[in-house]
């Protein structure tokens, strides 16, 4: 006899005797790290990495940034590596082959300010952000998405069109290339994330401070 989903609010039976959940936030939990979770959008993203551009051009003589580029280069050295392994641990191995792939295709300013403006996004709305877990999963599929290499055409029979295909991206896997990430990029996306809110609380009290000049004039 099945179960019910643990999820609560959820009467649906569970995936299978040995499964905590239905099919439906199986599949959630799967692909997005928790089953409240949804998908973080490039076009939600957009305004956040114009953000970072801008305070990387602001601090544009700062040394941090070959410094973060030196790191991204040493972590996909060590992913080519632990990618040429034929023993160890297949997941890491796949997250390996999964940078390996990024660095192929996408520039460190790209994945930099992508992952930067995901911070910056946490920063601003926590709760936009199911877990930690949920957090990195998220981090991962975006710096992904800006690879081609995880997606294929196919011809479908029915509508006699192409259609994309997407390869999934393992949990285990995701987890692992987000964490992986958020070591690289961490430090100084949290610290951009807290050079807006800054400016933003310098920006409010500027203005309170006009509005209180305002009221006492006579």
């Amino acid at each position: 006899m099945s179960t019910v989903c643990r999820v609560p609010h959820c009467d649906l039976p569970t995936a299978s005797r040995y499964s905590g959940h239905c099919r439906r936030h199986k599949s959630i939990i799967r692909r997005q790290g928790h089953h409240e979770q949804r998908a973080v959008r490039r076009s939600e993203l957009h305004s956040y990495c114009d953000r970072v551009r801008r305070r990387i051009a602001k601090n544009a003589e700062s040394p941090v940034w070959a410094e973060l580029e030196s790191r991204w280069q040493d972590l996909i050295a060590s992913a080519r590596t632990d990618a040429d392994r034929r023993v160890g641990n297949r997941y890491q191995r796949a997250a390996a082959n999964e940078l390996v792939n990024i660095a192929a295709d996408v520039p460190f300013w790209s994945v930099a300010v992508t992952v930067c403006a995901i911070f910056m996004l946490q920063h601003d709305l926590p709760h936009r952000f199911a877990s930690d877990a949920a957090f990195r999963i998220q981090l991962a599929r975006r710096v992904r998405s800006l690879s081609g290499r995880h997606r294929g055409i196919r011809d479908d029979d029915k509508s006699l069109k192409q259609q994309w295909v997407y390869r999934e991206l393992r949990p285990k896997v995701g987890a692992i290339l987000g964490q992986k990430l958020w070591v690289v990029f961490g430090a100084v996306g949290l610290q951009l994330g807290a050079l807006e809110e800054r400016d933003r609380e310098q920006e409010r009290a500027e203005k309170q401070r006009f509005y209180e000049a305002m009221r006492e004039l006579k």
